[in-house]
């Protein structure tokens, strides 16, 4: 039996099985497979002796120690065969005791590692007869051939050091402190961006070349000039019927239909304007922030506002049509009056105009209603800035960040570029 060993869950979980007197578990949490293991040794009520421990707390289960849903499992059968669930934070040695075997192995952070090869060793099986050849498997066994060494046979070359050292200087690694301090936050809140297509219908602008606007303005000022015109602006009093949003989820009447009402692009504006004040925490210079917890009701109502928003805009679209003659006409007349004192070589008829207007009025009313959002994790830069953590601290309140705050101010926090 080698000394040094890859220890998996599949290790652990026999072992486990083969208890009959003794079962001792101490790492800094559980998986699935190791909590059934459990489970079943616990139903089987025939250890004598049984213990424990783990670290399991949020921080634990985020870096991959533990599974969150294996945890709870395991404290519900603890609980149903009145067996003490002990813990110790901090907790990163994983030691399994089934009667006299004893695992002794490096648990992996599976949020940064992929779970260890057979031929990576990551602990030791204790028994009387590995301890007697555990110096032999070291090589400082001086009755012992070298060939019976187990880990460390390949000598490390000075130039593969050397090249190590040279890859670190030419690309370092962000500060581990401020490493740990951004998976931290990023763990409570992430920065969100979000665009909003579709709600601005009546803002939106017409380009129009300067040739036939501008035509009485001097030449050589012409290609300064850019002219644009909001065609629907006349048009944002008028009303679509649409279903009612009430903070920010869909409204039903007793019997079970929809709520609808006639609703202008403003009120549109204030439905989404309401969502993003109830979950999104600006934070002036910096962006915005949302909490992880509040992400999926975020979801929910950016869905119902997303039915409303293509109701919406489907529906203006048909009302604008009503009066699309009289708009085309309008401008135009604008247009050919602009155009009166330009040569009547360089002078477009109203036909050519005309065409010209309709192509841009349509190309306006072509936009596929949609919200776009985008979720980003803090970046170790702006855990080194100062003047964030300041912003952060007025925008959240202080009660959400006190387990945060007690990391940021150990990882000395200094402003950019005085860090050396």
């Amino acid at each position: 039996m080698s000394v040094f060993t890859s220890i998996q869950d599949s290790d652990l979980v026999r072992s486990i099985a083969k208890a009959t007197t003794r079962l001792v578990y101490m790492a800094p949490g559980v998986s699935k497979a190791i909590a059934g293991a459990i489970k079943i040794q616990l139903q089987g009520q025939r250890l004598i002796q049984i213990a424990i421990v783990i670290d399991g707390d949020e921080e634990c289960c985020r870096l991959g120690y533990c599974d969150a849903e294996a945890l709870a499992d395991l404290n519900t059968a603890a609980q149903e065969h009145d067996i003490a669930l002990r813990r110790h934070a901090g907790l990163r040695l994983g030691l399994l005791m089934a009667d006299d075997d004893v695992l002794i192995w490096t648990p992996t952070p599976l949020m940064f590692e992929a779970p260890r090869g057979e031929s990576e060793p990551n602990g030791l099986i204790l028994t009387p007869q590995t301890l007697k050849e555990l110096p032999q498997a070291l090589g400082v066994d001086p009755q012992s051939p070298p060939a019976q060494i187990e880990v460390g046979k390949v000598l490390v070359a000075k130039e593969e050091l050397a090249k190590v050292v040279d890859a670190i200087k030419a690309a370092p690694p962000a500060p581990f402190d401020l490493s740990r301090l951004s998976r931290v936050f990023s763990a409570r809140f992430q920065f969100i961006e979000t665009v909003l297509r579709g709600a601005e219908l009546t803002k939106r602008e017409l380009r129009l070349d300067s040739l036939i606007v501008n035509s009485d303005a001097p030449e050589e000022l012409r290609p300064l000039l850019q002219t644009t015109i909001q065609p629907f602006n006349t048009d944002a009093d008028k009303t679509v019927d649409v279903p009612v949003l009430i903070n920010g989820e869909q409204a039903y009447r007793q019997n079970g239909e929809k709520m609808t009402k006639p609703t202008t692009q403003a009120e549109i504006h204030a439905y989404w304007n309401e969502l993003t004040q109830k979950y999104v925490i600006n934070l002036p210079g910096f962006g915005k922030l949302i909490r992880h917890t509040d992400k999926t009701k975020f979801e929910a109502g950016k869905a119902d506002f997303e039915v409303v928003l293509t109701e919406w805009v489907n529906g203006f679209r048909e009302v604008v049509k009503g009066d699309h003659e009289t708009r085309v006409s309008r401008v135009v007349d604008l247009i050919v009056q602009r155009m009166a004192n330009e040569p009547e070589k360089k002078r477009l008829n109203r036909e050519a105009i005309q065409t010209l207007v309709r192509k841009g009025l349509d190309n306006l009313r072509v936009i596929d209603p949609s919200v776009k959002v985008v979720y980003k994790n803090i970046t170790v830069e702006s855990t080194r800035d100062k003047e964030f953590l300041e912003v952060l601290r007025k925008a959240v309140p202080a009660r959400e960040l006190a387990n945060w705050f007690q990391i940021f101010d150990a990882a000395a926090v200094v402003p950019l570029g005085q860090r050396k």
